[in-house]
């Protein structure tokens, strides 16, 4: 389902006796915490559970781990009380992408296409972080996953207006 929302972080618990809350970042720009004002808070399906007014964020080397102090939690007991809780942004605070780059979740769900062929290969299912390059999952017809790298070579065209990705197909690369 999709939302105007989205998770760029969950809090795993509290870090130290101040109340600061531990947040693993789920984003590839940690530094987009150091500007936020307020962290907004959802639990279970997406149901609000807390807005806290951001004092200071600080990270844990590079370890994926935001560290935040907020105004209305100022003990240990109450920054475990957020654990599990996820750190989400509405659409229209997430920072802009280069030229070439997209959004994850607007790249699930779009129609991928044999760019010499035109021919319909599937949908893109999921992409998955490699620390390299991503990878596509491209599902086909048949319910078959096949594994594109997120790069030039393969990737020929996204096209988010006509919700189309066109994959440019070597030997070996589509086969099962």
């Amino acid at each position: 389902m999709r939302t105007d929302r989205f998770l760029i972080g969950r809090v795993t618990g509290a870090h130290g006796i101040r109340g600061e809350l531990k947040i693993k970042v789920l984003t590839d720009n940690p530094s987009r915490f150091d500007k936020m004002k307020t962290l907004r808070l959802y639990r279970g399906e997406g149901e609000h559970f807390a807005e806290l007014s951001v004092i200071s964020i600080r990270h844990m080397g590079d370890k994926g781990i935001a560290l935040a102090l907020t105004e209305e939690i100022r003990d240990r007991d109450g920054a475990e009380e957020m654990a599990g809780a996820a750190v989400e942004v509405f659409a229209d605070e997430r920072y802009p992408l280069e030229e070439g780059e997209w959004w994850v979740d607007d790249l699930l769900g779009m129609t991928a296409l044999d760019h010499s062929t035109g021919e319909e290969l599937g949908c893109v299912s999921e992409v998955i972080p490699t620390g390299g390059n991503d990878l596509y999952v491209i599902r086909d017809k048949g319910g078959r996953d096949h594994y594109i790298p997120a790069v030039k070579e393969f990737i020929a065209d996204v096209n988010l207006d006509r919700k189309e990705i066109r994959i440019s197909l070597i030997e070996g690369l589509w086969e099962p």
